[in-house]
Parts: structure tokens; sequence; C-alpha cells
């Protein structure tokens, strides 16, 4: 692997890990203010594919001698204060769209990510894949609930 392509693929893992770190925050945040048992259920078991998805981030930036980066502290600031607002009147339908909403952010980082970064390696390539492939599938069952 070339100089550039390690910086490549580091640049590209790190912004992965901080948006599956915010993922993570973000869905552990409302899985407390579901309602419906049925969203709730859903909302934890996306939780676990983050948080597997986060473990195959880590293993690839250990592989490159990364210690990953978190989430902008003030994107996750305001994100949280959007969720406690929303959600002091809110219903699992606000909460639906709240996490949509994130996925879609997360999968428009992504892709702007790949663009940024075509010299990452195959394998950073592919988890970033993964993830918006997680993102795009909970935006679709998350349908239901809004």
């Amino acid at each position: 692997m070339t100089y550039n392509n390690n910086l490549e693929t580091g640049r590209l893992l790190r912004e992965c890990d901080a948006g599956i770190k915010m993922g993570i925050s973000s869905l552990d945040d409302m899985l407390s203010k579901a309602a419906d048992p049925e969203l709730e259920q859903l909302l934890s078991d996306s939780k676990q594919e983050h948080i597997a998805l986060r473990a195959k981030a880590e293993t690839q930036l250990n592989r490159i001698k990364d210690k990953g980066k978190s989430p902008n502290p003030i994107a996750k600031a305001m994100a949280t204060v959007k969720t406690e607002l929303t959600m002091m009147t809110g219903n699992d339908s606000d909460a639906a769209r709240l996490i949509a909403d994130g996925c879609e952010k997360g999968i428009r980082s992504l892709n702007k990510y790949l663009g940024q970064y075509p010299n990452a390696d195959v394998q950073s390539r592919q988890l970033t894949s993964e993830i918006i492939s997680a993102e795009q599938r909970l935006i679709s069952q998350l349908d239901k609930f809004r």
C-alpha cells in the first residue's frame, strides 16, 4: 500500500468510525423514548448492527495503527438537543423521523468521503458501503413508523 493509499484509508476509516459512534449514540438516546415495542426492537437491533460495524472499523483502524475519531462534539450536542426538544412533545413518528434524518445525513457524508478518498483500500471502501447499506435498510424499516 502506498503512502497516499494508507493516508486516504486512514481518513476514510476515521470518518466511518466517527459516524458509527454518532449513530450508536443517537440510537441509544432514542431507545428510551420509543413507546412502540416494535420500534424499540428495531432501534435495539440497529444499535447492535452498528456496534458490529464499529468492531469492524476498529479492526481495520488497528491494522493501520490508527486510533479512530470521535464524533464532532458540537454536532453531537446539537443532535442531543434536537432529540430532547423534539421528544418532549414527540411520539414514535417523530423518533423515527429523527433517526431517519440522521441516517440520511450519514449516507450523504459517507458518499462524500468515498469520493474524496478514492485511493482508500478496498476493505475500507467495502466497510463504508456496508455502513451505507445498514443506514438505507434502517430508513426503509422506519417508514412504517413515520
